[in-house]
């Protein structure tokens, strides 16, 4: 039978991306439920609206509880960024829409970055059309470093719901969703819908998996481009235990990363 990638709309690429590939509703899983540690790193590069080059990479952690309909996540990073001028907003890194370029000249920092928690549950699944319908929530606690402006330094919290159609190897995905952005003292970030669209394809019955995904919000910082990207993933069912993922994306706009590359392993305990 095929295996489906599950998605999660926000926080894209950072863990939720992660998530893209690694958040697959196999036909072997068990109602009782299984847990799984996740790991993955990440690094995001661009110059925004700077006169500078600027560099975040982060190294994620996590644990995932997965039952047949239900999908459980939390993940924590350790960020090493060389500027204070772009936020990891749950997850997708943007720029602040400040430039302030005395601040770039010392700034380099290294420090944990925010809590990020997801929920998944499949409300719909019919076998016979291959359409599943699966609701997504999220919630973002702010244990990131204030000083190396990461995060907003408030909860964020979002929902949404996706839409995912199968056909013999292939799977198409639609995400609609929104996010409510916690403002830090420097700056009001207006709270976004989100979407994404992709599809995906199956090879050697499941051992690899492709998908190219395309996901936005609408304007986050008034003046500014919205933060968009497509990213392109390969998954390898390096065993029946053990994932192994990687990732890269292309920001749209000046508020968007230049490139993301990421890549991780996720492990059935």
């Amino acid at each position: 039978m095929i295996r489906h990638f599950g998605v999660n709309v926000f926080g894209k690429p950072a863990f939720a991306g992660f998530l893209i590939l690694l958040v697959i509703s196999a036909s072997n899983l068990s109602a009782q439920g299984d847990w799984y540690f996740t790991s993955s790193v990440q690094l995001s590069g661009g110059s925004y609206i700077l006169d500078s080059y600027n560099r975040v990479f982060s190294v994620f952690g996590g644990l995932r509880y997965q039952e047949e309909n239900l999908g459980i996540s939390a993940s924590i990073p350790i960020v090493f960024s060389d500027n204070k001028e772009v936020n990891q907003i749950s997850g997708m890194v943007i720029s602040s829409g400040v430039n302030n370029t005395s601040a770039l000249q010392s700034s380099a920092s290294t420090g944990l970055g925010d809590l990020y928690s997801y929920l998944d549950y499949k409300i719909i699944s019919d076998y016979e059309t291959g359409v599943d319908v699966i609701m997504n929530a999220q919630i973002k606690f702010p244990t990131a470093n204030a000083n190396m402006n990461i995060g907003t330094g408030k909860l964020d919290f979002g929902g949404s719901v996706t839409l995912r159609k199968s056909l013999e190897s292939f799977v198409g995905i639609v995400d609609l969703g929104f996010l409510s952005i916690g403002d830090p003292d420097s700056i009001t970030y207006k709270n976004p819908f989100a979407y994404g669209i992709g599809i995906g394809k199956f090879f050697n019955y499941g051992e690899y998996s492709m998908l190219l995904y395309y996901t936005g919000y609408t304007i986050v910082i008034e003046g500014f481009d919205a933060p968009r990207q497509v990213s392109l993933g390969v998954n390898y069912r390096a065993s029946e235990k053990i994932i192994l993922s990687v990732i890269s994306s292309a920001g749209i706009g000046n508020t968007s990363p230049d490139f993301t590359l990421s890549g991780g392993i996720r492990v059935q305990l």
